[in-house]
């Protein structure tokens, strides 16, 4: 499982953009036969779209494909451990969801990382999990669900994926 995150580590980062096998060869410091062979298989799994554009194949991410999805909310998950971490440690039992763009799959370079805490509003230093994940986060605190006003800001949220705890109803 962690393989197939590694490999496809590209084009979650940036679900629109189109990788040459070259490309992908270079930033993930493999050889060029290798790449073909890796981005072929993904392709065939329907995780990656491949595109022939001027004898050259780009390869993009399926972000319709629902596994696709799944795998980047586990990678997300991961790279933002270190948040999830520092939240547990400040907050008591806090309800974490990421939602927006980064829960869709339809990840932009420029995107940033939306995060809905259910707890007791704190202070936190995030800048230096900011630098680490290279993306802005955002993080709206609420103490419950019923404190969100806006009707869409809460679908978007409880369609979000929750990263740690629980909703009590």
């Amino acid at each position: 499982m962690l393989e197939i995150i590694n490999n496809l580590k590209p084009f979650f980062e940036d679900c629109y953009r189109r990788i040459s096998v070259r490309e992908y060869s270079r930033i993930t410091k493999i050889s060029p036969p290798t790449a073909s062979k890796i981005l072929n298989n993904y392709s065939k799994l329907n995780l990656l779209i491949k595109e022939e554009d001027r004898n050259y194949l780009f390869f993009h991410a399926n972000n319709k494909d629902k596994q696709f999805i799944a795998l980047s909310i586990i990678y997300w998950g991961i790279k933002l451990r270190g948040l999830t971490d520092l939240l547990e440690k400040k907050l008591i039992s806090p309800t974490i969801i990421l939602f927006g763009s980064l829960s869709k799959g339809e990840t932009k370079q420029e995107s940033d990382i939306d995060v809905a805490i259910f707890a007791n509003k704190k202070d936190l230093d995030i800048e230096d999990l900011e630098k680490k994940v290279k993306r802005k986060i955002q993080i709206f605190w609420f103490k419950s669900l019923n404190d969100i006003k806006n009707k869409d800001l809460a679908n978007n949220i409880i369609n979000g994926s929750r990263l740690v705890g629980r909703f009590n109803i």
